[in-house]
Protein backbone atom coordinates (compact mmCIF):
# COMPACT_ATOMS: atom_id res chain seq x y z
CA UNK A 1 0.00 0.00 0.00
CA UNK A 2 2.77 2.44 0.81
CA UNK A 3 4.48 1.53 -1.79
CA UNK A 4 1.61 2.05 -4.24
CA UNK A 5 1.20 5.77 -2.52
CA UNK A 6 4.94 6.45 -3.51
CA UNK A 7 5.12 5.09 -6.74
CA UNK A 8 1.60 7.55 -7.62
CA UNK A 9 3.13 10.72 -5.65
CA UNK A 10 6.79 10.12 -7.98
CA UNK A 11 4.37 9.97 -11.21
CA UNK A 12 2.43 12.78 -10.49
CA UNK A 13 5.62 14.79 -9.69
CA UNK A 14 7.26 13.89 -12.89
CA UNK A 15 3.94 14.56 -14.80
CA UNK A 16 3.93 18.63 -13.22
CA UNK A 17 7.73 19.45 -13.31
CA UNK A 18 7.64 20.22 -17.22
CA UNK A 19 5.05 22.85 -17.17
CA UNK A 20 6.27 24.27 -13.37
CA UNK A 21 9.71 24.83 -15.72
CA UNK A 22 7.66 26.20 -18.88
CA UNK A 23 6.09 28.00 -16.24
CA UNK A 24 9.30 29.75 -15.24
CA UNK A 25 11.22 29.59 -18.22
CA UNK A 26 8.35 31.53 -20.03
CA UNK A 27 8.50 35.67 -19.64
CA UNK A 28 5.70 37.54 -17.67
CA UNK A 29 2.58 38.14 -19.68
CA UNK A 30 2.96 42.10 -18.40
CA UNK A 31 6.36 42.26 -19.86
CA UNK A 32 5.43 42.32 -23.30
CA UNK A 33 2.51 44.65 -22.68
CA UNK A 34 3.83 47.66 -20.62
CA UNK A 35 6.06 49.04 -23.37
CA UNK A 36 3.24 49.15 -25.91
CA UNK A 37 1.36 51.08 -23.26
CA UNK A 38 3.72 53.44 -22.78
CA UNK A 39 5.07 54.25 -25.75
CA UNK A 40 1.03 55.18 -26.42
CA UNK A 41 1.17 57.37 -24.02
CA UNK A 42 4.39 59.16 -25.31
CA UNK A 43 3.01 59.85 -29.18
CA UNK A 44 -0.73 60.58 -28.72
CA UNK A 45 -2.84 60.68 -31.69
CA UNK A 46 -2.74 64.06 -33.78
CA UNK A 47 -5.78 66.07 -32.95
CA UNK A 48 -7.85 67.95 -35.20
CA UNK A 49 -6.27 71.46 -34.57
CA UNK A 50 -2.89 69.71 -35.48
CA UNK A 51 -3.92 69.04 -38.42
CA UNK A 52 -5.54 72.34 -39.82
CA UNK A 53 -2.20 74.39 -39.07
CA UNK A 54 -1.60 77.15 -40.99
CA UNK A 55 0.99 77.03 -43.67
CA UNK A 56 3.87 78.40 -43.95
CA UNK A 57 5.06 82.04 -42.44
CA UNK A 58 5.60 83.10 -45.60
CA UNK A 59 2.03 82.42 -47.04
CA UNK A 60 0.66 84.10 -43.96
CA UNK A 61 3.11 87.65 -44.44
CA UNK A 62 1.82 87.91 -48.24
CA UNK A 63 -1.82 87.84 -47.02
CA UNK A 64 -1.43 90.36 -44.49
CA UNK A 65 0.59 92.84 -46.31
CA UNK A 66 -2.15 92.09 -49.70
CA UNK A 67 -4.67 93.45 -46.52
CA UNK A 68 -2.88 96.32 -45.45
CA UNK A 69 -2.03 97.37 -48.95
CA UNK A 70 -6.10 96.99 -50.24
CA UNK A 71 -6.95 99.20 -46.77
CA UNK A 72 -3.96 101.91 -47.66
CA UNK A 73 -5.69 102.22 -51.00
CA UNK A 74 -9.46 102.62 -49.61
CA UNK A 75 -8.30 105.12 -47.33
CA UNK A 76 -6.33 107.30 -49.64
CA UNK A 77 -9.38 107.51 -51.66
CA UNK A 78 -11.72 108.57 -49.31
CA UNK A 79 -9.20 111.20 -48.39
CA UNK A 80 -8.59 112.26 -51.83
CA UNK A 81 -12.64 112.31 -51.77
CA UNK A 82 -12.82 114.12 -48.52
CA UNK A 83 -10.66 116.87 -49.93
CA UNK A 84 -12.18 117.79 -53.03
CA UNK A 85 -15.25 117.61 -51.41
CA UNK A 86 -13.76 120.24 -48.93
CA UNK A 87 -12.40 122.41 -51.84
CA UNK A 88 -15.73 122.37 -53.49
CA UNK A 89 -17.41 123.68 -50.56
CA UNK A 90 -14.73 125.98 -49.42
CA UNK A 91 -14.88 127.23 -53.08
CA UNK A 92 -18.66 127.85 -52.94
CA UNK A 93 -18.75 129.70 -49.68
CA UNK A 94 -15.63 131.33 -49.65
CA UNK A 95 -15.03 133.46 -52.68
CA UNK A 96 -11.84 135.06 -52.15
CA UNK A 97 -8.66 132.91 -53.44
CA UNK A 98 -5.36 133.05 -51.00
CA UNK A 99 -2.36 132.75 -52.38
CA UNK A 100 1.10 132.79 -50.03
CA UNK A 101 4.30 132.85 -51.56
CA UNK A 102 7.33 132.58 -48.84
CA UNK A 103 11.36 133.33 -50.16
CA UNK A 104 14.53 133.61 -48.59
CA UNK A 105 17.14 135.53 -50.62
CA UNK A 106 20.07 135.59 -48.26
CA UNK A 107 20.33 131.43 -48.06
CA UNK A 108 23.96 131.72 -49.25
CA UNK A 109 24.89 132.72 -46.07
CA UNK A 110 22.53 131.81 -43.68
CA UNK A 111 20.76 127.94 -43.48
CA UNK A 112 16.98 128.64 -42.63
CA UNK A 113 16.41 125.51 -40.14
CA UNK A 114 12.36 126.32 -39.68
CA UNK A 115 10.19 128.23 -41.43
CA UNK A 116 6.35 128.80 -40.62
CA UNK A 117 3.40 130.63 -41.39
CA UNK A 118 0.05 131.23 -39.58
CA UNK A 119 -3.25 132.35 -41.03
CA UNK A 120 -5.89 133.15 -38.16
CA UNK A 121 -3.90 131.76 -36.02
CA UNK A 122 -3.45 128.50 -37.43
CA UNK A 123 -0.74 126.97 -39.24
CA UNK A 124 -0.89 126.58 -43.03
CA UNK A 125 2.95 125.95 -43.52
CA UNK A 126 5.53 124.56 -41.66
CA UNK A 127 9.23 123.89 -43.07
CA UNK A 128 12.34 122.20 -41.10
CA UNK A 129 14.37 120.59 -44.06
CA UNK A 130 15.61 123.56 -45.01
CA UNK A 131 13.92 123.57 -48.25
CA UNK A 132 12.87 127.61 -47.92
CA UNK A 133 14.71 129.77 -50.46
CA UNK A 134 13.09 130.21 -54.15
CA UNK A 135 10.23 132.40 -53.65
CA UNK A 136 7.45 129.92 -54.26
CA UNK A 137 3.75 129.43 -52.99
CA UNK A 138 3.48 127.90 -49.70
CA UNK A 139 -0.42 128.22 -48.91
CA UNK A 140 -3.07 127.96 -51.65
CA UNK A 141 -6.76 127.71 -50.40
CA UNK A 142 -10.14 130.11 -50.17
CA UNK A 143 -10.74 132.23 -47.38
CA UNK A 144 -14.05 134.97 -46.31
CA UNK A 145 -13.76 137.73 -47.56
CA UNK A 146 -12.76 140.40 -45.00
CA UNK A 147 -9.40 140.94 -42.62
CA UNK A 148 -6.96 138.31 -41.84
CA UNK A 149 -4.09 137.89 -40.04
CA UNK A 150 -0.76 136.35 -40.88
CA UNK A 151 2.14 135.52 -38.97
CA UNK A 152 5.66 134.98 -40.49
CA UNK A 153 8.44 133.31 -38.78
CA UNK A 154 11.77 132.35 -40.13
CA UNK A 155 14.75 130.72 -38.26
CA UNK A 156 18.22 130.66 -39.69
CA UNK A 157 22.22 130.12 -38.77
CA UNK A 158 25.13 131.59 -40.21
CA UNK A 159 27.00 129.31 -42.61
CA UNK A 160 29.94 130.81 -41.51
CA UNK A 161 29.87 130.91 -38.29
CA UNK A 162 26.89 128.60 -36.33
CA UNK A 163 27.62 131.01 -32.98
CA UNK A 164 25.25 133.59 -34.83
CA UNK A 165 21.83 132.65 -35.37
CA UNK A 166 18.58 135.04 -35.98
CA UNK A 167 14.86 134.85 -35.57
CA UNK A 168 12.47 136.62 -37.36
CA UNK A 169 8.84 136.88 -36.30
CA UNK A 170 6.32 139.57 -37.81
CA UNK A 171 2.51 139.57 -37.56
CA UNK A 172 0.51 141.76 -40.09
CA UNK A 173 -2.88 141.95 -41.80
CA UNK A 174 -4.36 141.66 -45.13
CA UNK A 175 -7.49 142.37 -46.37
CA UNK A 176 -9.77 139.70 -49.51
CA UNK A 177 -12.06 141.43 -51.17
CA UNK A 178 -15.09 139.00 -52.06
CA UNK A 179 -14.52 137.17 -55.41
CA UNK A 180 -10.91 137.93 -55.91
CA UNK A 181 -7.74 136.33 -56.44
CA UNK A 182 -5.53 137.82 -53.56
CA UNK A 183 -1.79 136.70 -53.67
CA UNK A 184 0.68 137.66 -50.70
CA UNK A 185 4.79 137.40 -51.26
CA UNK A 186 6.86 137.61 -48.58
CA UNK A 187 10.16 138.07 -49.02
CA UNK A 188 13.39 137.59 -45.67
CA UNK A 189 16.80 138.61 -46.11
CA UNK A 190 19.65 139.17 -44.16
CA UNK A 191 22.36 141.69 -45.64
CA UNK A 192 24.40 141.79 -42.40
CA UNK A 193 28.16 140.68 -42.26
CA UNK A 194 28.45 139.68 -38.21
CA UNK A 195 28.82 135.82 -39.34
CA UNK A 196 31.46 136.53 -41.68
CA UNK A 197 33.65 139.58 -39.90
CA UNK A 198 33.55 138.68 -36.82
CA UNK A 199 36.75 136.43 -36.53
CA UNK A 200 38.76 139.45 -37.63
CA UNK A 201 37.52 142.25 -36.28
CA UNK A 202 35.37 140.72 -33.44
CA UNK A 203 32.59 143.42 -34.78
CA UNK A 204 29.89 142.74 -37.41
CA UNK A 205 26.27 143.45 -37.93
CA UNK A 206 22.51 142.11 -38.99
CA UNK A 207 20.20 143.23 -41.37
CA UNK A 208 17.24 141.24 -40.79
CA UNK A 209 14.56 142.99 -43.49
CA UNK A 210 10.79 141.20 -44.44
CA UNK A 211 9.32 142.49 -47.22
CA UNK A 212 5.65 141.76 -47.72
CA UNK A 213 3.61 142.58 -51.50
CA UNK A 214 -0.34 142.22 -51.33
CA UNK A 215 -1.75 142.03 -54.99
CA UNK A 216 -5.58 141.23 -55.51
CA UNK A 217 -7.25 140.40 -58.88
CA UNK A 218 -10.43 139.57 -60.26
CA UNK A 219 -10.87 135.88 -61.09
CA UNK A 220 -12.62 135.25 -63.67
CA UNK A 221 -16.13 133.73 -63.63
CA UNK A 222 -16.37 134.31 -59.74
CA UNK A 223 -18.88 137.06 -58.86
CA UNK A 224 -17.67 140.21 -57.09
CA UNK A 225 -19.36 140.58 -54.00
CA UNK A 226 -20.99 143.99 -53.23
CA UNK A 227 -22.32 145.60 -50.75
CA UNK A 228 -24.23 148.78 -51.97
CA UNK A 229 -26.80 149.23 -49.63
CA UNK A 230 -30.38 149.30 -50.16
CA UNK A 231 -31.73 150.67 -53.62
CA UNK A 232 -32.87 154.34 -53.78
CA UNK A 233 -36.85 154.51 -53.30
CA UNK A 234 -38.20 157.08 -54.75
CA UNK A 235 -39.70 160.11 -52.61
CA UNK A 236 -42.65 159.68 -50.99
CA UNK A 237 -44.57 162.99 -52.38
CA UNK A 238 -43.89 161.10 -56.13
CA UNK A 239 -45.12 157.52 -54.93
CA UNK A 240 -48.38 159.40 -53.63
CA UNK A 241 -48.49 160.89 -57.18
CA UNK A 242 -48.29 157.90 -58.84
CA UNK A 243 -50.47 156.21 -56.63
CA UNK A 244 -53.37 159.21 -57.26
CA UNK A 245 -52.93 158.79 -60.92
Amino acid sequence: MNLARRTLFVLVAFAASPAIAAAQDAPPADTDEAPASTDAEESPAPSEGAAAAPGPDGADDALDIDALRREYLTLRDRLFRSRARAAAVASAIYSTRLTVELGHDSTRFYSVTRATVRLDGANVFDDTDGGVGERVPRFEGFVAPGRHTLAVRIEAVAKDDDRFATTLDNTFSIVAPGGKDVRVEIVVSDDGDIASSWKDDAKGSYDLRLRVDVKSSKREGAKEARNDGPKNLPRKGKRNAVARK
